[in-house]
């Protein structure tokens, strides 16, 4: 069986309602020692950044012709804690849905990646991201620019298998930057849900969605904190 290695990375401005896209690198080397890499991006007008970190997955180890041995490294913990910590295995079991019985979000895609994880031995390794490794730093490069490109595609909210042009009233003209009307920098976390579940009161569902929440912001500030701190050290 052949081994791969892909590296995979979502990106999204003003996550969870803006622009976004995903990139990808895959990484094969042959019997000869010779190695072989692809690259695969694409943007969506308005989506968020967990289902663009999946669409990354999908995409690279669907590019897959037969059966291979893949380990795919991804920033993102929404991602590789899904196999690593076994979840994806219930929700499978159980019609994509959770311990409380209610539909697992992006459910379509974790379906559709379960397709290609079911045809692959993949291994998921996480790694930390903007920490300098290069393939993650490329394929951030990649996800970025397709989510800042003119050719969006439209994000339905389903398994994505069908790349349809996103209509022109759904792609802003102008990206917006920091300030009035713009978008926010840090993801929302709904304080609603925050205080009833310190309270006790929430759902499985509701909690693991403001789990998520906390997580994407966490991570965004983490972000915007090492690249606030590359610009002092330019200073």
């Amino acid at each position: 069986m052949a081994e791969v290695t892909i590296y995979t990375d979502g990106a999204a401005r003003g996550n969870p309602n803006g622009p976004g896209g995903y990139g990808a690198l895959l990484r094969y080397k042959d019997d000869s020692g010779k190695v072989f890499e692809r690259e695969y991006s694409a943007g969506y007008a308005v989506t968020t950044n967990n289902r663009m970190e999946l669409m990354a997955a999908i995409v690279a180890l669907e590019k897959l012709r037969v059966a291979c041995r893949v380990t795919l490294y991804s920033d993102s913990k929404y991602l590789t804690d899904a196999y690593n910590e076994g979840w994806i295995y219930y929700w499978k079991e159980h019609g994509y849905r959770n311990k409380s019985g209610d539909p697992v979000k992006n459910a379509e895609l974790w379906a559709r990646l379960c397709e290609q994880t079911d045809r692959h031995e993949v291994t998921f390794v996480w790694i930390k991201g903007h920490a300098g490794h290069p393939e993650n730093e490329r394929c951030d490069e990649l996800a970025t620019s397709a989510a800042d490109g003119e050719s969006l595609l439209l994000d339905d909210g389903g398994d994505l298998r069908t790349e349809i042009p996103a209509p022109k009233d759904a792609v802003s003209g102008e990206k917006k930057t920091a300030g009035a009307g713009a978008e926010p920098l840090l993801p929302v976390v709904d304080e609603g849900l925050l205080a009833q579940a310190l309270e006790g009161k929430l759902s499985t569902q509701k909690l693991e969605t403001l789990l998520l929440q906390l997580q994407n912001r966490i991570d965004t500030e983490i972000e915007i904190s090492e690249k606030l701190e590359e610009i002092l050290e330019q200073e």
